[in-house]
């Protein structure tokens, strides 16, 4: 299709002209046509429609080049020097979108000799960006990540129409024509109804059926199987979650906790109208606050959206990227702006207004096609812009794998890293597994990214496993896809066989069973839907798997692919699954659906840090740069110790027993016997007694201990971002980037069978290792922080409140590379250096770096 080229949209004044430099003034047209189209651009606030195209195409029938907006962007947001900006540029476009494609990289430099340039450290370390990288890779990223420059990329703004809008009960993805519809809804134009119940099928024992957290004894709001207090109610929208609406026991001996009786409804209660009674569905919030009525205590606010003890108030869920200021977040979907879509609606259509473009795809130079046709389908629109590799194309999966999950949560805190308050400002939360979400939210809004895949070098595949895993027992309609799969596997024979309470009993609470069908399903839809997986059988895919166990319970169809995990277990000594909790338990899972891969592959894969919220305080002390002298702890671990200690884990198995046989040698307060550790030593904690000041204590210590709870912990991150050097006792795992950044600068390492001799170790350093450690600490622990997704959310409370709260003010005073643009530093030297990738057909790519480094 022949493309005329019209004028590139950019930030600054200087705007290209067909057959003109840049720089060239207006004046020196001579043409009437020119002075017409001059007038013509001079309207303001002239915004891109199709209506808009019509009337441009039929004036390029003429001309060649035509202004389409004039009025400015909205102005950067400049102190955010955290986010890599796309530079302005004033070039005209002279080719079509294939010469940009085709275009390689000419003009190299001479030929770099990394090895002597870069020489390795006596720790075999070669620092790029003040972090100690394995040789080989530090060499790469020093002499050419270094020097990358942007390429000319052609973007495709999509087009295609929905069926029926999606009825206004879902999302249009443009560049499919498929509609994501809401919760509750289904069908090529989202104009099916579907009814999703809040309780399984009754008996004469449990009335409500047995027990899901979506149980209810009120009214279910069958679009997302939730429970409310129902018409008849003064309160009808108040919810009943939960053991809200059943009778409660009480505790039957002192200090156990009160059993909620799932056969009997407590309607007597949470409907009542007298104050003397405990009520809930037309308890008045004021006169409870006052003390003058009674409500039941076991009723409170768990769904996302509502705040109070009476879930008074109504306050902002929590969406991806909230929805990119262009949608409105309905307890957990964007709701998408007319002409946006996507998950958190940052990808634009042909409908949208160019001045209103994410960064990510500024300045760009739009080819609209002369013979568009102006009814039915829009057509797609090329917009070219300069981009630096790798870049990485985010599938858009159907819902069910990211923004349903979110929707349909019984928990609001359920795999998200923030709620908001009643004055709509962020509340961070401690949810470990946050780490997803806020990964995802970087790469949605990072230059990287890509709409096209033809250029991409890297595919991610975004499906939510710690919402899955946290809702596995949500609700029946989740339940059930585990008898559906039960069935496709061929692990029961039919739904007879399959009794609710015999068979699927057994089933229903494996959580990594229930993921991996997830995974395979979207695996599944991305090769019935895309090109790109069978190009590479799957390698330059990537996947996340945030859950205890990391990517052990993948599905073999995937495991060619890169995994995202933050347990990094290779199976080499612990070669089974490891957790503690049977639900989690992949052993059982059948090696026809899993395979028999391990865990963790560290040619391809990578461990990345868990979610630490951000500290203002933390912060503003400085932690991680509390000095030597003031590290009078040699030694520090606080944690669950297991089954000889108070409120410890009951099972043998928990951490692998590695805590376990810590504490037998260095317990530093008594177990349930009243003993210490057999080598229990002043400058020595090994404790379960939960500290007040923890931050404090990591900080005054020198070594801090790494170890395994259910899976992986967040120890590693803890120590790191307390400055104290991180003590790994785990085998055969791998932590947080280390099979890229070079852990002998940083970490001790030692064997699960060296705990007897672990102090003798770490006395026998010497105070120059020491030091060399502590000091290169102080330089990744940046590293470890999202610290990019925690300045989107700071741009999108500073654009609606004003100012910064005062956890933002100090992550923006940080200026080293954060856990996702180092991911990308991973990417861009495993696009070039991967084995697999040199078996590639040459592909014609401008990569922006020098030809050695290709």
């Amino acid at each position: 299709m022949h493309m005329v080229p019209i004028l590139a949209y950019t930030d600054n004044a200087c705007v290209p002209w067909p057959s003109l430099e840049c720089g060239v003034s207006k004046e020196e047209l001579s043409t009437p046509t020119a002075k017409a189209i001059e007038r013509m651009i001079s309207i303001e606030k002239w915004r891109f429609s199709w209506t808009l195209v019509a009337t441009v195409a039929s004036v390029l029938t003429l001309v060649s080049v035509v202004h389409l907006f004039l009025f400015p962007l909205v102005p950067s947001f400049d102190y955010f020097t955290a986010r890599q900006q796309i530079q302005n540029s004033c070039v005209p476009i002279k080719e079509s979108a294939e010469g940009v494609t085709n275009r390689v990289w000419e003009n190299s430099p001479p030929q770099l000799n990394l090895d002597h340039r870069f020489p390795a450290d006596l720790h075999n370390a070669v620092v790029y960006r003040n972090a100690p990288w394995k040789a080989e890779i530090g060499r790469w990223l020093s002499g050419c990540d270094s020097v990358a420059k942007e390429v000319d990329l052609v973007e495709m703004i999509g087009g295609k129409s929905c069926k029926s809008d999606c009825s206004g009960q879902g999302v249009c993805n443009h560049e499919l024509g498929q509609c994501r519809c809401f919760h509750g809804f289904r069908g090529k134009g989202c104009s099916e109804r579907i009814h999703f119940q809040c309780n399984f099928p009754k008996t004469p024992e449990l009335p409500y059926g047995r027990w899901v957290v979506s149980i209810c004894p009120t009214h279910c709001d069958t679009t997302r199987a939730m429970c409310f207090c129902g018409e008849g109610t003064k309160y009808p929208n108040r919810p009943v979650a939960e053991a809200c609406g059943f009778q409660v026991n009480l505790p039957s001996q002192p200090g156990a906790p009160k059993s909620t009786d799932w056969a009997k409804a407590d309607l007597d209660n949470i409907f009542t109208t007298n104050g003397s009674k405990p009520g809930w569905c037309n308890v008045d919030p004021e006169e409870a606050y006052a003390l003058k009525v009674q409500f039941k205590e076991e009723c409170d606010c768990k769904y996302d959206g509502l705040l109070g003890q009476f879930c008074e108030v109504p306050v902002s869920s929590t969406c991806v990227n909230q929805c990119s200021g262009h949608g409105h977040c309905r307890g957990g979907f964007c709701q998408c702006d007319n002409g946006w879509y996507g998950v958190d609606c940052s990808i634009p259509s042909v409908m949208s207004s160019m001045s209103e473009w994410p960064q990510w795809l500024r300045p760009a130079h739009i080819d609209i096609p002369i013979n568009a046709n102006i009814t039915g389908n829009l057509v797609n629109l090329n917009a070219v812009v300069k981009k630096k590799r790798p870049l990485v194309y985010v599938y858009d999966l159907p819902p069910e794998f990211n923004s349903l999950l979110l929707e349909g949560r019984h928990y609001k805190l359920e795999c998200v890293n923030r709620i908001y308050n009643e004055k709509n400002e962020t509340l961070w939360t401690d949810m470990l597994y946050g780490s997803q979400m806020a990964f995802y939210e970087s790469i949605l809004a990072s230059p990287h990214r890509t709409l096209n895949g033809e250029e991409a070098d890297f595919f991610f595949v975004p499906v939510l496993d710690s919402c899955i895993i946290t809702r596995a027992d949500d609700a029946p309609h989740l339940s059930a896809q585990l008898l559906q799969m039960l069935l496709n596997s061929g692990n029961i024979v039919s739904r007879s066989h399959a009794n609710v309470f015999g068979h699927l009993e057994e089933h229903r609470g494996l959580r990594s069973s229930l993921t991996l069908e997830f995974y395979k399903k979207a695996y599944e839809h991305i090769i019935e839907h895309y090109p790109y997986w069978n190009r590479t059988s799957g390698r330059d895919h990537i996947w996340f798997f945030s859950w205890d166990e990391g990517a052990c319970y993948a599905p073999k169809e995937i495991w060619n692919s890169m995994m995202l995990v933050h347990w990094g277990n290779t199976n080499s000594k612990h070669n089974h699954s490891t957790t503690a909790y049977w639900a989690d338990n992949w052993d059982r899972i059948s090696s026809s659906r899993r395979g028999n891969h391990s865990c963790f592959d560290p040619e391809k894969d990578l461990v990345l840090p868990a979610w630490k919220a951000p500290d203002a305080f933390v912060l503003r002390s400085k932690l991680w740069a509390s000095p030597r002298e003031k590290r009078k702890t040699l030694f520090y671990f606080n944690g669950n110790l297991g089954s000889a200690y108070p409120n410890g884990r009951p099972e043998s198995s928990y951490s692998m027993g590695v805590r376990q046989k810590l504490a037998e040698e260095y317990g530093s307060s008594p177990n349930k016997e009243g003993k210490l550790g057999k080598q229990h030593a002043e400058d020595v904690i090994v404790t379960s007694l939960r500290s007040e000041n923890y931050h404090e204590d990591l900080s005054s210590s020198v070594f801090c201990g790494v170890l395994p709870g259910d899976g992986w912990s967040g120890r590693m991150e803890d120590s790191i971002l307390q400055g104290c050097i991180p003590v790994v006792i785990q085998d055969g795992i791998f932590l947080p980037y280390e099979n890229v950044l070079n852990y002998e600068s940083f970490v001790v390492r030692i064997s699960e069978d060296e705990i007897p001799n672990l102090i003798n170790i770490l006395r026998g350093l010497n105070e120059t290792e020491i030091q060399f450690r502590l000091a290169n600490v102080q330089k990744v622990w940046q590293r470890f922080l999202y610290r990019d997704s925690i300045l989107l959310e700071a741009k999108r409370q500073n654009a609606k409140f004003g100012r910064m709260n005062d956890w933002a003010v100090e992550f923006l005073k940080l200026r080293e590379d954060d856990v996702f643009t180092t991911l990308i530093q991973i990417l861009h030297y495993k696009l070039h250096n991967d084995p697999w990738r040199r078996e590639l057909v040459h592909q014609k790519k401008d990569f922006g770096i020098p030809q050695e480094c290709l």
